[in-house]
């Protein structure tokens, strides 16, 4: 049996902490409940709110916890740490924070990781706006897996082209978060990626 840890933000989270299986109403709990999940372990250490600063100081606080696959979802948060305060969040501190959980993570703990690439809907209108720290984020992420020898799993793209096809309210309920039919579609690309069907673990 493999334990596979998902950190990151609302997204992860998905209220996993008042949902009685511990693992939230999102695409955490879908990937869970997947049959190519059978036998395997699933725990959701996400956290609504949390940018790569705040997941890096929970682990610098908490430690690694023990897991054999590691995934991390995060960076639409700091998008507005850029866009309204005056800290140059994005590109020198989301570079730095990311690379030094990944760092933290290879060097503490055997785990395989991934890295899924955050994502933004251009509505409302100002996220359109926004949707280029979002490419520059997944800019820097692709290369610390590159350095850190981690799974980069692209989403962004996908999301929008599904919400394009299908109608953007069937994908997320405000640009950000996702519908279940979303969150089916964002565990899939996980799974296609990781499931141990896959051959990853």
């Amino acid at each position: 049996m493999a334990e596979y840890l998902f950190l990151g933000d609302s997204i992860t989270d998905a209220d996993h902490l008042f949902e009685p299986t511990g693992l939230g109403t999102g695409f955490v709990s879908m990937i869970a409940g997947d049959p190519r999940m059978k036998g395997h372990q699933v725990r959701n250490m996400g956290h609504d709110g949390f940018t790569m600063e705040r997941i890096h100081r929970m682990l610098c606080q908490g430690g690694i916890p023990r897991a054999d696959v590691i995934t991390l979802l995060a960076g639409v948060n700091d998008v507005p740490v850029e866009v309204y305060t005056q800290r140059n969040r994005i590109p020198e501190e989301f570079t730095f924070y990311c690379r030094e959980i990944l760092a933290m993570l290879s060097r503490k703990s055997d785990a395989r990781l991934a890295v899924m690439e955050p994502f933004l809907f251009d509505w409302p209108a100002q996220y359109k706006n926004w949707h280029p720290y979002v490419e520059e984020e997944s800019r820097i992420l692709r290369e610390a897996c590159r350095t850190f020898d981690a799974c980069f799993i692209p989403t962004d793209r996908q999301l929008r082209r599904k919400g394009e096809k299908e109608g953007i309210w069937s994908v997320t309920v405000d640009g950000i978060h996702l519908t279940d039919e979303g969150n089916r579609f964002l565990a899939e690309l996980w799974l296609d990626r990781m499931a141990p069907a896959g051959g990853y673990v």
